[in-house]
């Protein structure tokens, strides 16, 4: 598919990874909404890529805020067709399933991490997807007018924790194996209206969940790390998703992009 002249979302658009596929994606000639809770630096992005770009407060694990900023999408970009959506929007909290003090792990940090990073990236990609369906015809049922040209991608963001979790990531770790759960189902469902569905997985990046890492961590990373050994850069991820959207026979799967990394227990 190529990306000019359609409409990207990009959750988790303001900063780190999110903010580097938006620029990507207006260096191609892409729209760009932006979707994100910090409003100073959705407002900085629409600055800085003008008319291209536009920033909607949102928190991507509640239904409404979703479908409400999805709607402000469709109004200020009216008339354009949807190419698909990067979902960057998640997050991480740490705690072992029972903690030093013999107590058993926040049950309601285990369920946020999950609302946002599985619930969300579920209300995302059904979203876009249904407006995505909405704005074509309905495809024929014959064979022989089986769909061969993009209609749209969704890309989810998932992570080397979904199948190597290290110790006190078992809220996030879980999440993301759920995020990878979606896809081929996910691709297999919409199949049949031109949507590809993807993920990418992504080790340790130079973001600021990245830069937060306690040093033991970030070490025992960078030690298992094939080459080059250093942290990815949010560029590199823009780079791969990008090239997933172009790619028009990558679906139902997902792809690593960690330097050959494998994540010891801690």
């Amino acid at each position: 598919m190529d990306v000019a002249q359609k409409v990207w979302i990009v959750t988790g658009g303001a900063s780190g990874l999110g903010a580097a596929v938006v620029a990507a994606l207006v260096t191609r000639g892409g729209f760009v909404a932006v979707l994100d809770l910090n409003e100073e630096a959705g407002s900085q992005a629409e600055k800085q890529y003008g008319q291209s770009v536009a920033f909607f407060r949102c928190d991507v694990g509640d239904e409404d805020n979703v479908k409400q900023a999805l709607k402000g999408v469709k109004e200020r970009f009216q008339g354009k067709k949807w190419g698909g959506v990067v979902h960057c929007g998640g997050v991480g909290m740490a705690g072992k399933t029972v903690g030093n003090d013999g107590s058993p792990f926040s049950f309601d940090v285990f369920s946020e991490v999950h609302r946002i990073n599985l619930l969300g990236s579920f209300l995302i990609a059904s979203n876009v997807a249904s407006e995505i369906v909405s704005q074509h015809p309905s495809p024929s049922r014959s064979s022989a007018d089986r769909l061969t040209a993009d209609r749209g991608v969704i890309i989810l963001t998932s992570s080397v924790s979904a199948t190597e979790g290290q110790m006190g990531q078992v809220a996030y770790a879980s999440s993301k194996a759920g995020v990878e759960g979606l896809v081929l189902p996910m691709a297999r469902d919409l199949a049949r209206h031109g949507i590809r569905v993807m993920a990418i997985a992504p080790s340790l990046f130079t973001t600021n969940m990245g830069k937060n890492t306690s040093p033991k961590v970030r070490e025992s990373l960078l030690s298992t790390t094939l080459h080059p050994v250093r942290f990815g850069e949010p560029e590199e991820f823009a780079k791969l998703a990008v090239g997933i959207i172009e790619n028009g026979y990558l679906n139902g799967g997902t792809i690593r992009i960690d330097g050959g990394s494998r994540m010891a227990k801690m």
